[in-house]
């Protein structure tokens, strides 16, 4: 990545536009902590941060939905929403109660999928719509979409882009990545 400079400000909606190998997927890299920095300063509410990890990224409310869905197919969906957070009591986990929450999330994005099935049953397209509200669970104050629309359906993008409108309104700031102009224009 040659050196850049960005801003962004809170509760809009970013585009990143760019041919491959231009350091777009470099960029989400150092963003969310699973590169290090070499040079240079990434200053989050006016302190500079290591970002040394994608433990510290997610503490500050960094967060990405990559192109290829990175949750494990083997578990339900609402286990993957809360994967790492897991709601458990004496050290059992509370599948009920993480099912029943996990609903209440998918349900209030408007997305029309069941949090008790297995994650791997669900299309492409809708695992992708999962990754996209377990981002929204964790206190996101910065969430990155890399190519968010690549495997999804007309309805299921037209889902995405109301779920990115809403996190705006809640003042997240949205970086969207595209090779697809008429998107980022949406």
């Amino acid at each position: 990545l040659k050196p850049v400079n960005l801003a962004f400000k809170s509760g809009e909606i970013h585009a990143i536009v760019g041919e491959n190998v231009a350091g777009k997927s470099t960029l989400i890299k150092l963003l969310t902590g699973v590169m290090p920095r070499t040079s240079g300063d990434v200053i989050w509410e006016g302190k500079p941060e290591a970002l040394a990890t994608p433990h510290e990224a997610m503490a500050l409310g960094i967060n990405a939905v990559h192109q290829e869905v990175v949750l494990c197919r083997h578990l339900t969906v609402a286990a993957n929403m809360f994967l790492g957070e897991e709601n458990s009591r004496f050290g059992i986990l509370q599948q009920r109660a993480m099912v029943k929450d996990a609903q209440k999330i998918i349900d209030g994005l408007g997305f029309d999928l069941p949090a008790h099935v297995m994650l791997g049953d669900l299309t492409i397209g809708q695992q992708q719509l999962i990754a996209a509200a377990r981002a929204t669970v964790r206190g996101t104050k910065f969430l990155i979409f890399d190519e968010p629309t690549a495997y999804l359906t007309r309805k299921e993008a037209d889902q995405l882009f109301t779920l990115i409108r809403r996190l705006k309104g809640e003042g997240v700031t949205i970086i969207y990545i595209s090779h697809r102009m008429e998107e980022v224009f949406e």
